[in-house]
């Protein structure tokens, strides 16, 4: 498993981990590339499950020595199964291909990137030395491997520790000190979660309902840019930044529902866990239908005008329903969707064996 990611808590390092979590054990030797230096507790889980760690820095100014380092740690392996976003996975399928790996998966998790000019160039070298295609979605799949054939296999969730929790709701907004309706937002700061417009609605939704709170879950490098922006737009004392979190589950709890106007996304892993717990969200139609697996979320285009943003989310607060009720029946539907983890790192493991995925 390579992770072209920083092992931290983001998208594409919870799935992976979700995965390697739910191995059955002894079925197969596994190591795990990280591009840096990973905290304890993802250590740690590695360490339970017996995974060897390796860690090679992803040099992109440097790119051939990134190659040839994760040659000589994939020397011996069966198969190799990058995961990322772009067609600089291209480095990835280099070293297996030097490595003389089998059996070279890539791993869509997102509809775009943001190296437009390097994803193009390197496209076609990427396709020719990459033989096993997976992807979280349709429309990721269709990103970054075109017409060629790939295998979906679905960001599965372990719904029983997502389901909605009346005592984590209650210790959340105690410790906020919240009694209002309160909008959430599970990710990391980056332009691709689109926390712009996420204040600016959420500014406006304040005129509404004076008394509703953003909690924002999530860490990064711009957050203090946000802390200030909320100032700016005077609503400082009603966001909550919470940073970076090792268990958003009963944050999500004690949220009402959700907002995500992401610029682009693969199949947002957040949004499954946040329908099994019973939430209602809204959401930018650039996020994949598939991501809808329990009729909870309301799509809307970015180019809609911001009142439209408003008064569907208004609609919402002002319509609960029974949370228990609503996260019982969201993961039956979530289960028979596929999005069960247990089944699909089964599914993922005889794509291992028949070397056919």
């Amino acid at each position: 498993m390579v992770n072209t990611v920083p092992t931290e808590r983001n998208g594409i390092t919870g799935v992976i981990f979700n995965f390697i979590e739910s191995f059955p054990k002894g079925v197969v030797e596994l190591g795990y590339v990280a591009i840096n230096e990973p905290d304890e507790v993802f250590r740690i889980k590695l360490g339970i499950v017996g995974a060897r760690l390796y860690v090679v820095p992803r040099e992109i100014m440097h790119p051939l020595r990134y190659v040839r380092n994760l040659a000589n740690v994939a020397r011996g392996y069966d198969a190799i199964h990058v995961h990322g976003n772009s067609a600089t996975l291209v480095l990835e399928m280099m070293a297996a291909k030097m490595a003389g790996v089998p059996l070279r998966i890539a791993h869509s998790h997102n509809s775009n990137c943001s190296m437009h000019l390097i994803h193009r160039t390197v496209w076609p070298l990427f396709q020719t030395l990459c033989n096993s295609r997976l992807s979280c979605s349709d429309k990721a799949g269709r990103w970054l491997f075109g017409k060629r054939d790939f295998t979906v296999i679905n960001n599965g969730i372990d719904t029983a520790r997502f389901s909605f929790n009346a005592g984590n709701r209650k210790d959340i907004r105690e410790m906020i000190e919240v009694t209002g309706p309160i909008v959430g937002h599970v990710g990391n700061f980056d332009y691709a979660k689109n926390h712009t417009f996420i204040m600016q609605v959420f500014a406006e939704m304040k005129k509404t309902i004076p008394d509703a709170t953003l909690m924002l879950v999530g860490g990064g490098e711009d957050m203090p840019r946000f802390q200030t922006m909320a100032c700016g737009l005077g609503i400082e004392d009603s966001v909550i930044f919470t940073g970076s979190v090792s268990d958003s589950a009963p944050y999500m709890s004690a949220m009402d529902m959700v907002l995500m106007p992401s610029h682009y996304e693969g199949m947002p892993l957040t949004l499954v866990e946040e329908q099994a717990n019973g939430l209602r969200g809204v959401v930018s139609d650039t996020i994949t239908r598939n991501a809808n697996l329990t009729g909870n979320l309301t799509y809307l285009s970015l180019a809609d005008p911001m009142e439209k943003w408003v008064k569907t989310i208004t609609a919402i607060l002002n319509n609960p329903q029974d949370r228990v009720m609503a996260s019982q029946a969201a993961i039956i539907k979530i289960k028979d969707s596929g999005y069960d983890i247990h089944q699909e790192a089964i599914k993922l493991l005889g794509c291992y064996r028949n070397r056919n995925c």
